[in-house]
This record gives structure tokens, sequence and C-alpha cells, in this order.
């Protein structure tokens, strides 16, 4: 009898011995990411929260980021940490993304027309890829649901995001989102929403920096947000080192992410 009960007591230990380490472990990766970081690429270590750069980078995630040199231009297609936007009326830090691709130069005119990028006046290819189908429910605490181009959908049902690549006439493509309006349809009317906007020249010595998740993020479409000094570029993201889901109950590890490099 004895031995059964200590069998059981083993089995136990042995499943809280391998969440621990699982926990550990991931925590180890997490304090050690910023050391690699800075140590071999003189960068930093940053989390993304939100849903601006999905599918590219998902909430949970941790990226390395490597050091711009001050004033260096990232080429287009770059996702690059900058500083916030401050709002001027009370000097504060805005709550928006600051991890966001560049697509605009110095000079160039931005729009989007029917969820397509034009630059100078050139309208973006775009191919529609395999749709992005996940479990409909937030990708971590403290965020809205994913929205669906098939709703309605029931909760952890199948929610279907269009993927398209969006090629440019100097070779940058990026695999955008689609969660909204469908690529190819202009909105009548006054062009205020994220798939239809007005023209934006960029600014000398701004970049234009857009989301990934085009109907999810606050980026240079925005007033709220606009161009961005090149000045206040930080580092160019390249490598995602750990990946963790974290839902009411659980913190999970997104393995196939750890240690994956980003386009």
């Amino acid at each position: 009898m004895s031995m059964g009960h200590g069998g059981r007591i083993s089995w136990v230990r042995l499943i809280l011995g391998g969440m621990l380490g699982v926990s550990i472990s991931a925590a180890l990766v997490i304090l050690i990411g910023p050391l690699i970081a800075m140590q071999i690429y003189g960068g930093s270590n940053h989390r993304i929260r939100s849903e601006g750069m999905v599918p590219t980078l998902l909430p949970g995630d941790w990226v390395l980021a490597r050091a711009l040199a001050p004033g260096e231009v990232p080429p287009r297609g770059t996702i690059v940490v900058y500083d916030r936007p401050r709002d001027h009326r009370t000097n504060q830090d805005r709550d928006l993304d600051n991890i966001l691709r560049v697509m605009g130069l110095p000079g160039e005119t931005m729009q989007i027309r029917g969820g397509a990028l034009y630059v100078n006046g050139q309208r973006a290819t775009m191919e529609r890829l395999e749709d992005r189908v996940i479990p409909r429910y937030p990708l971590g605490r403290g965020l809205n649901m994913p929205r669906c181009v098939n709703d309605p959908v029931a909760i952890r049902g199948p929610c279907h995001q269009e993927l398209w690549r969006e090629s440019l006439a100097d070779g940058t493509s990026v695999n955008v989102l689609n969660t909204q309006h469908k690529i190819g349809v202009v909105v009548s009317g006054t062009r205020n929403n994220s798939d239809d906007t007005v023209i934006h020249k960029v600014p000398k010595g701004h970049v234009f920096l857009l989301g990934d998740s085009r109907d999810d993020a606050i980026d240079s479409r925005s007033p709220l947000h606009g161009t961005v000094p090149i000045r206040k570029l930080q580092g160019q993201v390249w490598m995602i080192h750990t990946s963790l889901e974290s839902t009411a109950w659980l913190i999970t590890p997104r393995w196939d992410r750890f240690f994956r490099e980003v386009d």
C-alpha cells in the first residue's frame, strides 16, 4: 500500500516538476535574451503587447532588436522599435504600439485605397494567400476577441482572417492581415478609415510606419500617431527569442516561435 501511495506522489511530483522546469526555462530565456542582444548586437529586448503586427509578431512574443546608428534610415520593410509619440497636451507617452514596419521613406507619398497600399501613386500588387485560421478567443489577457471575415463565429470556433502578400515595385514584399473589409473594395465618400485614407506626404527626416494587421494597428495613418522622426528610431527587430501565450488561466510557451528570425 505504501508503495502505491508513493507511486502516486512520484507522478504528482514529476508533473509539478515538469511544469516548474518549463516556467524556469522560459524565465531564463527571457532574462538571457537581453544579455545576448546587448553583448553581441548592442541591442535591446522587447515584449509584444498588442495585435498591430499580427501575424508576424503575436502578443506575448519577446523580440531582440539590433541598435541603429544615429540617423540611419532602415530599408523599406524593416520592423523597427521607436520612441512613442507624445501627447503634447499632457506631455505623456500615448499608449500606442512602438514596434511597427517601415513602409514609407522621406519624401514619398503614401495612401491606402481599398485596403491596398499606394507608394508615390503606384499600387502594390496584392496576392491572396491561404486564410489564417485561429480559434476565436483573445490572444492574451486584456485583448479583444479577434475579428473574423466569416463572422458570426462561436467562441473557440474557426475564425478566418484574410492573408495577403503585398509586393511593391522595389521588390519589398510583406504578408498583411485583413480582418474587416475586402481588399480591392473602396469605400465611397470621405476616406477616413484604415482601408481608405487620404494621401500622406512623408516629411524629410521621417518614416511612415504601418502594422501588418492593417485593421488593428494604430500607425502612421492615424493623426494620433503620424510619421515618426528617424532620430526616434531605436533598433531593428531581428528575432523572436521567446513566445508565451497568456490566457485567463495559463501561460503556455509557443515552442515553434522560439528563436525564430523575423522578416
